[in-house]
């Protein structure tokens, strides 16, 4: 029997799941049960279980934040999301850390008895590519390290950070290694990709909070891998090469310690008024010293730099909530709505209102 654990604060729900009586005829037992991440984890705590079917929207920590602990944890347990079909947004990202499948509120017998079918063979298959490894020695080389790639995440962080041309072999090798492991296994694969994204992306924001001034965290999102192998790959590739253009964006890629902290000032003061002066008392220097380094070694002159930091941070504004045209304006620093309509269409190519317009018909695609 494979065991689970139900993870909801919807008493109702769990009694819908429990009275289900074909558990047994799938080979699945039911042995436990939690209100939310935080009491699922410590129900893992002190024992495995083979499958967790858990809600997405729950007090404490939700079904995204549990998923992406797990994952963070290397625990690869097979996950069902189930919730309603407003969740379904929701569901995608828990789908691109490696869970097995989605499930609509309220409960269709038939549809659980599909996913119990498939996931059961899931499972056995899990359990019997482990006992190859094992009995091929390379559990021994998981113990040693080569399950997770550390080298390979220290290795790919250190060229994000460095903007080094090198990534795109370094992603390449990663990712033919996470194959050879698994045989090919997409499925394997895939969760085992996006644990490593997770990982990477969670040190970038941690080396750098003050992004989140601008656009949001850096940690979201994963991969799907929907076309199989190839799919992954690409994907993968993407999401490394998507944050190292991150980190040229915006100049974090200079080893000069003044640069990298004249930038980081910029980030921090980006909803006040920004100047060379100001700069220059920040970092004890002469503001003529510091227009001239920078311009020298970001090849951009500073107040270009400032203003297009600000225009990255309104296209997060611009997205993020209801703000008016004239109030994103007032928290850029200027006092013209006008003037910062000029400057943003200057530089994106369109007018707040057609970037929010435009960038809202993308979400609604892609879901």
């Amino acid at each position: 029997m494979y065991s689970v654990l139900l993870v909801d604060d919807d008493l109702a729900a769990l009694y819908m799941l429990k009275r289900f009586k074909k558990w047994g005829e799938y080979g699945f037992s039911l042995e436990g049960e939690a209100c939310d991440g935080k009491e699922a984890l410590r129900k893992l705590s002190g024992k495995e279980y083979d499958l967790i079917i858990t809600d997405i929207k729950m007090p404490g920590m939700d079904g995204i934040e549990f998923v992406q602990e797990l994952r963070s944890r290397k625990d690869d347990t097979c996950i069902v999301f189930w919730s309603t079909h407003s969740d379904f947004q929701f569901a995608r990202q828990g789908i691109r850390f490696g869970v097995f499948e989605y499930m609509t509120k309220p409960l269709e017998e038939a549809a659980l008895t599909d996913i119990l079918v498939r996931a059961g063979a899931f499972i056995s298959e899990k359990k019997a590519r482990e006992e190859r490894l094992k009995s091929s020695g390379k559990a021994q080389e998981e113990d040693n390290g080569i399950y997770y790639p550390v080298d390979h995440e220290n290795l790919i962080i250190s060229y994000i950070l460095t903007a080094d041309p090198r990534l795109k072999k370094a992603t390449a090798e990663t990712f033919s290694g996470m194959c050879n492991l698994y045989d090919g296994d997409s499925g394997k694969v895939r969760v085992l990709a996006n644990t490593l994204l997770y990982n990477i992306k969670t040190r970038i924001d941690e080396k750098f909070p003050w992004l989140k001034k601008v656009e949001g965290l850096v940690v979201s999102g994963g991969i799907t891998g929907s076309g199989g192998i190839s799919s992954l790959e690409e994907e993968f590739s993407a999401q490394l090469s998507e944050i190292k253009e991150k980190i040229l964006k915006y100049q974090l890629n200079h080893s000069d310690s003044i640069i990298r902290r004249i930038c980081q000032c910029v980030i921090d003061n980006i909803e006040s008024e920004v100047n060379l002066e100001s700069i220059a008392n920040e970092v004890h220097i002469s503001k003529d010293y510091v227009g001239k380094l920078f311009k020298q070694k970001v090849m951009c002159n500073f107040n270009d730099y400032v203003t297009k930091m600000k225009m990255e941070h309104a296209k997060y504004l611009i997205l993020s909530g209801n703000l008016k045209n004239y109030e994103i304006s007032e928290r850029l620093g200027y006092k013209k709505a006008d003037y910062f309509s000029s400057l943003f269409k200057a530089y994106t190519g369109l007018t707040p209102s057609e970037y929010k317009k435009c960038n809202s018909q993308d979400a609604e695609l892609q879901i």
